[in-house]
């Protein structure tokens, strides 16, 4: 593995930005990326005979939209086989086998799951969050150039995701899980430590706004945007999608770290203006109100991330809320003592692990979104096998004689 993608420049960070029709057909994709790699100065001329290039898409999701476009991955992976490389496109699932099955990017590109891949146990140095050695496919850290290539979205936990949020998705099947358990916001940036990206092309073609990744809605945005540097890409698509830098916790710690700009004033944005295709992201919803008398929230010494979550889960929730018949109390957020407790009770985040015989535990900080299945449960109802895998309910309450049955990898968001 490269150990520096690429030195950090003198001066602001370039980042290109590229428009593309409303149609969004395979030629106009590949002209807007040719656009952004030619105002970054070819990146791919790094790129020789005989290397391991890995493109890195946002492609575990089957609902339709909710992915990279492949016409973008084409064009990435075409050009990289021109050069000679060995292109993998990978991801972890297999649902990225299904949707690319029979596409052209199979002439250029070999299309293979992380899930598939051998493990290596790796160290990061410098970690601040995952300090402990961890498993991660061999193509991860064998690879000679990486290319993320994220689709952007609203997040109902981090505000919004992109460039450096898609490296979670280099740990195979469940392992995600050791992310929200370690704390998302600095093991995310641990990750871009680990596999610094040589080259980063986002597609804003369409994008994903709203309560993401629990609902969220798919709108066409027509942009195409690239950089060397990670924190910069995202520095600047925040910009144009009217999300300050400074609210991405993840952002900040990134540039502590000296891993890129804090801010649009280190940045030198090429080709299309920022103002010029700025557009407002509807995010995911930050209201903690109860949605009725008898639903009683505690959650003013939550972090920011679990306090998000809770407040995307209780909209998710909200019908299911309302016809819940008795009294439910959730608490997030590190307590001394536990508030009155009236009704059901959910305890939200890692903060609360010392209480979890008090309720339902949504370990996590934040939860994930399949743990919304513990404030159904805890509401009295059903959830699949598979979901009941994802919360812990006090030993009084457990059934100890089943066997744990695992969700698909894909639903693990």
């Amino acid at each position: 593995m490269r150990a520096e993608p690429v030195a950090r420049e003198a001066g602001p960070t370039p980042v290109a930005l590229g428009t593309v029709g409303p149609a969004a057909a395979a030629a106009a994709v590949d002209s807007a990326v040719e656009e952004v790699l030619d105002l970054l100065g070819d990146p791919l001329r790094d790129v020789g005979k005989g290397d391991r290039v890995v493109v890195k898409p946002n492609m575990f999701q089957r609902k339709p939209g909710f992915r990279t476009s492949p016409e973008l991955l084409l064009a990435l992976a075409r050009r990289a086989s021109a050069r000679g490389a060995a292109v993998f496109v990978a991801e972890r699932t297999h649902v990225l086998k299904e949707i690319l099955d029979g596409h052209p990017l199979h002439r250029y590109a070999q299309v293979v799951s992380f899930d598939d891949r051998p493990l290596r146990i790796v160290q990061i140095p410098g970690a601040t969050s995952l300090r402990v050695p961890i498993a991660v496919p061999d193509l991860v850290v064998d690879c000679d150039y990486f290319i993320g290539a994220p689709q952007l979205r609203t997040h109902s936990s981090v505000v919004l995701t992109n460039a450096m949020k898609n490296l979670v998705g280099l740990l195979p099947g469940f392992t995600t899980r050791i992310v929200h358990m370690a704390g998302v916001e600095e093991a995310l940036v641990d990750l871009n430590l680990l596999r610094p990206q040589h080259l980063v092309v986002c597609d804003a073609t369409t994008v994903i706004e709203g309560n993401y990744p629990m609902a969220g809605e798919v709108r066409e945005v027509g942009l195409v945007a690239a950089s060397r540097n990670a924190v910069a890409l995202d520095v600047t698509m925040a910009a144009v999608a009217r999300v300050e830098p400074w609210e991405l916790a993840y952002l900040r710690d990134a540039h502590r770290r000296g891993m890129g700009p804090a801010d649009l004033a280190g940045v030198e944005v090429r080709g299309a203006e920022v103002e010029d295709v700025a557009f407002t992201l509807r995010r995911a919803p930050v209201d903690l109100t109860p949605p009725r008398e008898g639903i009683h929230v505690h959650a003013d010494t939550a972090c920011d991330d679990c306090r998000r979550w809770l407040a995307a889960a209780m909209n998710l929730l909200h019908d299911e809320l309302l016809a819940h018949p008795g009294e439910l109390t959730i608490v997030s957020g590190p307590v001394t003592r536990l508030p009155e407790l009236r009704g059901t009770v959910v305890l939200v985040g890692n903060a609360l692990y010392e209480h979890r015989e008090a309720g339902v535990f949504l370990e996590g900080c934040p939860p994930r979104a399949i743990q919304t299945a513990g404030l159904r449960y805890a509401m009295g109802r059903p959830v699949t096998e598979q979901e009941r895998t994802q919360f812990r309910v006090p030993s009084r309450d457990a059934d100890h004689t089943g066997r744990a049955s695992w969700p698909a990898p894909e639903e693990l968001v």
